[in-house]
């Protein structure tokens, strides 16, 4: 399969009709936007149920428990991002004063019943996201991160009545594993192993892999590569006077050998190879 660089989302399903044999709860350490185009579904979000109805949307942190349950006697159609939080620096300073990412950080959770007038706005953004998606070439990756920049301010305009009440709940294991983030968040660019981040979040090993796995899907580790990689990404975006080598130490990685087989394994190309497709064109200016 062809290798595309520019692809921003960890999933992305744009009006999506195909039905898996079945859906079960998850979590993931990512954030999630769903559009609910038509069909008849109800949507399990923590401890509540929501039953969808078409031009619905739904903002998620990811940590809590979260999946569809469709009745499959009409074709259920959604269109889905999943995507790091980490995700929006490469917006720069200017374009992150608006707080795009503020409707996931207080509200973590949201359901909003869109009138007609927003839904033909949102679906005019989707159609764009889609548009610019499918196109492996660092100009409509651009117009992509403009679309999506839109898609975003678009959720704060319609979450901007809530925002100013209390941050929702969350469940104690939703709860540690969000410290267990935090910490890594904090320290992804430095030399990090269990025995350390046990030690700062004061509890057992084997109950921080535990505990992640079971609220994440992931490993420790997986997450910590992810997270660089991402971070490699968006400093390749940033930069033209970076290395490989400045990128690799800057993210924490210890080898270059290692970053640049992690690297690879997740973007389907070699950092060197990233970094010259996004030489010289810019989303902001550093300056």
């Amino acid at each position: 399969m062809k290798s595309h660089p520019y692809r921003i989302f960890t999933d992305y399903y744009y009006k999506w009709r195909m039905l898996p044999s079945r859906f079960t709860l998850h979590t993931h350490p990512r954030y999630e936007i769903l559009y609910f185009h038509s069909g008849s579904c109800s949507y399990v979000l923590g401890d509540r149920v929501i039953p969808l109805q078409p031009g619905d949307l739904i903002i998620m942190n990811g940590m809590t428990q979260h999946c569809p349950k469709v009745d499959r006697s009409s074709e259920y159609v959604r269109t889905m991002f999943s995507f790091d939080p980490c995700l929006v620096e490469i917006f720069g300073p200017a374009l992150l004063k608006c707080s795009p990412l503020q409707p996931f950080e207080t509200l973590r959770n949201h359901h909003i019943r869109l009138n007609p007038d927003a839904q033909a706005d949102l679906e005019n953004i989707l159609e764009r996201i889609d548009r610019f998606y499918r196109l492996n070439d660092i100009v409509p990756h651009h117009r992509l991160l403009m679309a999506f920049y839109d898609l975003l301010m678009f959720v704060y305009e319609q979450c901007r009545a809530e925002i100013g009440g209390r941050p929702r709940y969350k469940s104690d294991r939703e709860r540690y594993a969000q410290q267990i983030i935090d910490f890594v968040e904090s320290a992804y660019m430095t030399d990090l192993d269990l025995d350390r981040i046990a030690d700062e979040l004061h509890i057992s090993r084997y109950h921080l892999m535990k505990v992640f796995r079971d609220s994440t899907g992931m490993t420790i580790f997986d997450y910590i590569y992810k997270r660089r990689v991402n971070q490699a990404k968006i400093l390749f975006f940033q930069s033209d006077e970076l290395t490989v080598t400045d990128v690799c130490f800057k993210v924490g990685f210890k080898h270059l050998s290692h970053f640049s087989r992690v690297f690879k394994r997740q973007v389907g190309v070699s950092p060197d190879q990233f970094r010259k497709s996004v030489q010289g064109v810019h989303f902001v200016s550093n300056g």
